[in-house]
Order: C-alpha cells, then sequence, then structure tokens
C-alpha cells in the first residue's frame, strides 16, 4: 500500500479525529457507569434484574505471586508469597 504524503496527512488527521472521538465516548461511558453504580450502592444491592438485563456489582479479589519475593527466597510453600487484591466488578448481561 503506497500513499503520498498528502494522503499520509489526511490518515494522520482522521486518526487524531477518531482518538478524540474515542475518548468522548469513553468518557461518557464511565459517567453511564458511574451513574449504575450510584443506583446500586444507593439502594443497598449487588443485583438488579430489568426487562433487558441483569446487573451485578459485587466484590471480587485476586490473588498474584510477588515474583521478586519467590525468586529471593524459592520455597514450596507459596502461601508467604500471594497477595490478595479486593475490588468490585460491574457486569452487564
Amino acid at each position: 500500500m503506497c500513499m503520498t504524503k498528502k494522503e499520509l496527512e489526511s490518515k494522520v488527521q482522521e486518526f487524531r479525529s477518531l482518538k478524540a472521538m474515542k475518548e468522548e465516548l469513553e468518557n461518557e461511558l464511565k459517567a453511564v457507569e458511574y451513574s449504575i453504580i450510584s443506583y446500586m450502592t444507593e439502594n443497598g444491592i449487588d443485583t438488579e434484574i430489568t426487562d433487558t438485563a441483569k446487573i451485578t456489582y459485587k466484590p471480587q479479589s485476586r490473588t498474584t505471586l510477588d515474583k521478586e519475593k519467590l525468586a529471593d527466597i524459592l520455597g514450596d510453600d507459596l502461601k508467604p508469597f500471594e497477595k490478595i487484591s479486593f475490588f468490585n466488578v460491574l457486569r452487564v448481561k
């Protein structure tokens, strides 16, 4: 695919325009997500069912290994190297 500098500049402008639209959409998505989360927390619920969706907002955890500590102390018992993180997850099905 060979293009001229003028065509390249046009693509760059298109890219910038699309990137700006993407950022605007991401901001709108975050605002809508925040309003859904606010509804869930204000009503003290973790699950809501509407005509078109099942919405959950529940705590979730993740356990990871600290690779630096594991590399320093190679042992069979990995419990001392676990990190557990807790966070909420919004799902709309």
